[in-house]
């Protein structure tokens, strides 16, 4: 419990970051940070549940991205301002780390491993954001088009 309520933290406080060098600023840079942090529950959550890393990581992602694409159009921001920071606690920067650690020294059990886990998680990640995509743009343009009625 205490190592979750800490992942949650520090993927604020890096999406908080991440929000710094795309020059975010005032009460968008506490929602994007915020975005990071609920996309780390949302995954905690997910990933207690359901067993395929890829479903579990598809669904983040699109959690992730709905979140920026709703901010973005209640703010009347760029989605982009929202989406990439909270995307920040997805990126499987340790499975990469171990692949390429097993990859240098021969290990090819902890290549292997950590490969297919980081292909996995990146698969999930674009499928995720493709899914929200298409549905926020689909919205969009039916949205637009009952306004035009």
């Amino acid at each position: 419990m205490v190592d979750n309520l800490l992942l949650v933290l520090v993927s604020f406080i890096a999406s908080f970051g991440f929000a710094l060098v795309f020059r975010i600023t005032g009460r968008d840079l506490f929602l994007a940070a915020l975005g990071g942090a609920l996309t780390r529950v949302v995954l905690i959550i997910l990933s207690g549940f359901i067993p395929a890393r890829f479903v579990y990581v598809m669904l983040s992602a699109l959690f992730a991205s709905a979140y920026g694409e709703l901010l973005a159009s209640l703010r009347k921001d760029p989605s982009t301002y929202f989406i990439y920071p909270s995307i920040i606690p997805l990126i499987p920067g340790d499975l990469f780390y171990y692949a390429m650690t097993g990859a240098i020294r021969g290990n090819a059990t902890l290549f292997s491993e950590n490969a297919q886990a980081c292909l996995l998680t990146l698969l999930g990640m674009s499928v995720g954001f493709v899914l929200s995509s298409t549905i926020a743009h689909y919205a969009r343009k039916t949205l637009h088009s009952a306004r035009r009625k």
